[in-house]
């Protein structure tokens, strides 16, 4: 119940939704039955409850296909209307009318999650959604890389042509209020049907926009239950109503409020949702979210390396500069790439006096791990240094060490201080990279440059059946990797145990 009308601000709930990037659109019934029975007390006037998709490779739960029954269950349980999202980019227009069938006379509202590349497309499907008798919502992502006329004219037409709302959607989570004061100025000018706002929460602004967006006349917003949605998360329901109720505009039953999001809460150490450092950073240079967790959780790269560089110093421009590309001076028709495996550790000896023996052939490391067990050896030891690398390189190697080694880092690497007096080099940008951002790949290129005809692998083990997540992509990404480069004109070996398809041989053999 309100105090005022709210018929120019309505309040989606999309948990149900959002929320199911942490859960796979799976969910509790319980939790849903009890969620639902909050939002029929909460001044909440639309529920959005998942998404409604084609079939996909992958796994998702009941909330991301939305089944009749799931759809059913729902139904009876709310007197709130319905709403579900469509991800245009895997729906066409063609499409709409078998995968909505069952959403008829149940679901109000279908929203379209629309990049701005495929606007047109977008319109397209808009068009035959509307015709199936829903209302349409048409939302607009990434609005941070917006230009400051856009959509253009002729855009803007077409949305008041063939949709009910249109949406701002903080893609990134980039927008500070004084930007959405300047979207919502151009749209207004132009736009005859409401506007909808729907923020993440990368820089702790969603609310703060959201504010400015009800000031500005949005006419519906977007939340979660404790913010609970991809990446960083939403503006929270809870705290947009205790604002809203606090300056006079929604009666709120706290006690209803809270026992829900106390529920939520339970189950938050489970999934982790919420911002964080890599989110703040995506957010502010308006990066994709998923790349930059990628990045760092994965990858091992440092934010430093991910963050645009806005300002260089001063003083280190001209060396910026010297770091040049590295070409090796000799050729070598072997080359040896170490990666961080314990088999490096297990065969060290054998390794060791094959190494000693022929100390011209190149030890490239692909990880500072088993660098220490090689570092009184005089053959050229290459270490390739992408993100954290070279901090965790000084865990293992003294400076002076690391002195008589060459250092290469990725094409885009740029000069910092703790670079001051290394063999610093870079990889070319103008070879094309099959796999970019793969340390392997990083290091098969170093190895081409001695024109090796053998390449020999070392630490290179796999993860056996005990693997997490990231140990599995990084385990595919090498394979793949390994397999585009059996077809150039060098071999790729295995010379300690591998879970790998590559080439294997023994380390044991070299002392026949």
């Amino acid at each position: 119940m309100t105090k005022q009308s709210t018929n120019k601000l309505a309040i989606l709930d999309c948990t149900l939704r959002d929320g199911g990037y942490y859960t796979n659109w799976d969910f509790d019934e319980t939790m849903v039955d009890n969620y639902l029975s909050a939002m029929n007390e909460l001044p909440i006037d639309i529920i959005e409850i998942g998404y409604k998709s084609p079939a996909k490779d992958n796994y998702a739960g009941g909330h991301f296909y939305l089944p009749d029954f799931v759809i059913e269950r729902i139904k009876n349980q709310t007197k709130k209307d319905l709403a579900i999202i469509l991800n245009e980019k895997d729906v066409r227009a063609h499409e709409a009318e078998v995968l909505l069938a069952p959403c008829i006379d149940k679901i109000k509202l279908i929203r379209l999650a629309v990049a701005p590349q495929n606007f047109l497309r977008g319109i397209k499907l808009a068009e035959e959604v509307k015709k199936l008798g829903f209302r349409v919502a048409f939302n607009l992502m990434y609005a941070s890389k917006w230009d400051a006329n856009f959509p253009e004219q002729q855009q803007l037409e077409l949305l008041n042509r063939n949709c009910n709302y249109f949406y701002i959607v903080d893609s990134y989570g980039a927008l500070f209020p004084q930007d959405i004061k300047n979207i919502f100025k151009y749209l207004k000018s132009e736009l005859t049907i409401p506007l909808g706002f729907h923020g993440h929460n990368n820089l702790e602004m969603a609310l703060a926009n959201t504010l400015e967006a009800i000031n500005c006349g949005v006419n519906i917003i977007d939340t979660t239950i404790d913010g609970m949605g991809r990446g960083a998360g939403n503006l929270k329901t809870e705290l947009l109503l205790t604002v809203l109720y606090q300056r006079g505009i929604m009666e709120i039953d706290f006690d209803i409020l809270n026992k829900t999001v106390d529920a939520f809460l339970r189950v938050k150490p489970k999934y982790n949702w919420g911002t964080n450092l890599a989110y703040m950073v995506s957010g502010s240079f308006s990066l994709p979210q998923d790349k930059v967790i990628e990045q760092v959780n994965k990858r091992y790269f440092s934010l430093n390396d991910i963050v645009p560089k806005v300002t260089l110093d001063t003083a280190h421009v001209d060396k910026k500069s010297m770091i040049e590309v590295f070409k090796p001076t000799t050729c070598s028709s072997k080359v040896l790439i170490i990666g961080g495996g314990k088999s490096a550790e297990v065969h060290k000896t054998a390794i060791y006096n094959f190494l000693k023996k022929e100390p011209e052939v190149p030890i490239i490391f692909a990880s500072s791990k088993n660098s220490k067990i090689f570092r009184h050896l005089k053959n050229p030891q290459i270490h390739l240094i992408p993100g954290k690398e070279l901090q965790r390189l000084k865990d293992h190697l003294s400076i002076e060490e690391i002195k008589n080694h060459s250092l290469v880092g990725p094409p885009s690497f740029e000069f910092f201080k703790d670079l001051e007096g290394l063999k610093v080099f870079k990889l070319s940008k103008k070879e094309n990279n099959y796999f970019p951002g793969s340390v392997t790949e990083f290091c098969i290129k170093v190895a081409k440059g001695f024109k090796a005809k053998r390449i020999y692998l070392i630490g290179y083990d796999g993860y056996g059946n005990l693997f997490n997540k990231a140990q599995q992509e990084l385990f595919e990404e090498n394979k793949t990797v390994f397999n585009h480069y059996q077809k150039e004109n060098f071999q790729i070996i295995a010379i300690t145990p591998s879970d790998y398809d590559v080439k294997k041989s023994s380390i044991y053999s070299f002392f026949q």
